[in-house]
């Protein structure tokens, strides 16, 4: 790693605040080098934080904190914000459990206020901390950095319609990858300037003053002109959105230039009233492979990532069954690219849907591309899944409408954490009337279940890891490459001492668990859950390949509490005579997220060892 004599230096903001200015830009290079051979090992989001270098250098330097508040939108971008606030010595761990997170979390830092991982929150949450101080008599900033994807959800518009006038809040709205405001060129960049510089500001709050203190007639004509500078801009330079919600507008100006981005902050910061800094950045700025293909560099993989994952398999059946049906749709949540969803889009724009961060209005959109006649498929991660729940419950599953959801990054989110850790949507969508759930491990598996299920009639979930096929898996479940139903298999063990019951990702545990009982003499069969709803034809299905009185192990990679494990722990009780001894290894009423480096599944008790000691503790009793 090349030297970073000026960042090794900074072990706060106030150290930051130190640097002279003259020295920023060096500072900025540093932190470049420093990101791009960090993370480039780690994995983790690059692009955006190559893009945020100057704009973070001018926030903290800006604003207080932590007395002053940045709240950054979702939290990818704060890697910039996490080294300049005394997390340089812990960087690599990010991304790990029990290391550094990904997103800002409130746990891990006093400079991170609120936690994040998912979109569009940031504005509520400073609106909230604005308010507080302002009821309790505080005289702090609250700051929130939001991108310009993140307004396509609408829960931003929300919070900008409730902003009041009273309150200490700057919103710096990102654009680094779409036009949101119509480009007006050099006009506008020329207005950004001159309501930035102290010239301008001076002379706006000396005129203000003067006519507000002028006898009797004073404040009318300070409204007057203000109307008349009001109606003459928005001629000029066309109405604007933020101010038409009573926000003061400053940009859009330069965010890769620290004395542009420093001055605009500065501006709004002396308002005394909400202000919106629109600043435009470069994705992977400094670093050519991120700039030229910000795309690809968004999240960058420590070289260990498959080359063929369930979202790529799933994607190349489905542009494929586009070609045979017409009727197909696809829908997604600003994930295209992530679920696999590009080789359909390319294929059939006109049949494919980004609606941007707005996983509600993408299930209601999807119930009613169903109602109107077409079979839609709608990707999401698991994570994100749980913004719909309303929508999925009462707009699709209460209509009975077909809606294929096929959830993403099912299961343990490992890199990511507990904001993207999959592991609630079987309990939220088991007790869901009508809907069938499936968790399909192998490719030829997932292919057999989107081929049961295409022409059904209600709505239908299909779960899968962020991962590629096992061939362990593979072999032991589908010697014969006889894939389809049915979708509850036993691996062929005869005369097992017990069984391990287990779905998703979590069965490649169960199978190492099993070599291990092997080698103890204990012979057990592991039992692949590919479908899940219809619980009691599962349950059904089940007991049949449980000899009986063998001891049973439910192993989930999922929260216990309502899960499958529960569930079918509950049926088969009610099925089988004798009722087996029964064990249930399960997410506990925690969500996942360690405070010190570990093993996750170990530490959650799901690793192979643990289930082994499971099996083995059945027969102590």
């Amino acid at each position: 790693m090349k030297e970073t004599p000026i960042l090794a230096k900074i072990n706060s903001p106030a150290d930051l605040r130190r640097i002279p200015e003259k020295e920023i830009r060096t500072l900025a290079g540093e932190i470049r080098e420093y990101l791009i051979d960090t993370v480039t090992k780690t994995g983790g989001h690059l692009a955006s934080n190559l893009g945020v270098v100057e704009l973070t250098l001018a926030l903290h330097r800006v604003f207080d904190t932590p007395n002053d508040r940045i709240i950054f939108d979702v939290g990818h971008q704060s890697y910039v914000h996490k080294l300049l606030t005394g997390r340089r010595d812990r960087f690599d761990t990010l991304r790990t459990p029990g290391g550094l997170s990904g997103f800002t979390r409130r746990e891990e830092s006093e400079y991170d206020p609120f936690g994040a991982g998912h979109s569009s929150t940031s504005v509520s949450a400073a609106l909230g901390f604005a308010r507080a101080d302002r009821l309790q008599g505080r005289d702090n900033f609250t700051v929130a950095v939001i991108g310009d994807g993140a307004f396509t959800g609408g829960m931003v518009h929300e919070a900008l319609n409730n902003c009041g006038k009273d309150l200490k809040l700057v919103i710096v709205l990102n654009e680094n990858e779409m036009s949101i405001s119509r480009n007006i060129g050099a006009f506008a960049r020329h207005l950004a300037k001159i309501r930035t510089s102290k010239r301008y500001r001076r002379a706006k709050r000396d005129t203000q003053s003067f006519l507000r203190h002028v006898p009797l007639i004073g404040k009318g004509i300070y409204h007057a002109v203000r109307g008349i500078k009001k109606g003459f801009k928005n001629l000029l330079y066309s109405s604007n959105y933020f101010e038409e919600l009573g926000l003061y507008y400053i940009g859009p100006v330069d965010g890769n230039d620290y004395g542009t981005v420093e001055r605009a902050l500065i501006a709004a910061k002396e308002q005394g009233e909400p202000a919106i800094v629109h600043v435009r950045t470069v994705k992977g700025k400094g670093y050519p492979p991120a700039e030229n293909d910000p795309r690809s560099y968004h999240s960058v993989h420590p070289g260990d990532a498959p080359e063929r994952t369930f979202s790529r398999a799933f994607g190349e059946w489905l542009a494929k069954e586009g070609e045979r049906d017409p009727k197909i749709v696809a829908v997604t949540a600003a994930m295209g690219v992530s679920t696999g969803l590009e080789p359909f889009a390319e294929r059939f724009p006109e049949r494919y849907t980004d609606v941007g961060i707005a996983e509600e209005h993408a299930l209601t959109y999807s119930a009613g591309l169903a109602a109107g006649g077409l079979s839609p498929y709608v990707t999401v991660y698991s994570t994100f899944l749980q913004r719909a729940y309303d929508n999925l419950l009462h707009d699709v599953a209460l209509q009975g409408l077909p809606v294929r959801v096929i959830i993403d990054r099912a299961g343990l989110a490992k890199s990511d954490g507990p904001t993207h850790h999959g592991i609630f949507d079987v309990a939220f969508l088991s007790h869901i009337p009508g809907i069938r759930l499936f968790a399909p491990i192998t490719f030829g598996s997932l292919f057999a279940v989107l081929e049961a299920v295409k022409n059904h009639p209600g709505p239908v979930a299909v779960r899968y890891p962020n991962c590629g096929e096992d061939p362990a898996v593979v072999s032991a479940f589908y010697p014969d490459g006889n894939y389809g139903a049915p979708f509850v298999r036993s691996d062929g063990e005869r005369d097992p001492a017990a069984v391990i019951v287990t779905y998703g990702g979590l069965v490649r545990e169960a199978l190492k668990a099993k070599e291990a009982l092997r080698a103890k003499g204990v012979a057990v069969s592991v039992v692949l859950l590919e479908e899940l709803k219809p619980y009691d034809e599962t349950a059904l299905a089940l007991s049949r390949l449980i000899p009986p009185g063998v001891p049973i192990v439910f192993a989930e990679e999922g929260i216990f509490d309502g899960g499958a494990s529960m569930i079918l722990s509950e049926r088969l009780s009610e099925i089988l005579s004798p009722v087996p001894s029964q064990k249930i290894l399960a997410i506990r009423d925690e969500f996942a997220s360690p405070d010190a480096p570990c093993d996750l599944l170990a530490r959650l008790g799901l690793d192979a060892a643990s289930i082994s000691c499971a099996v083995l503790s059945l027969f102590d009793h």
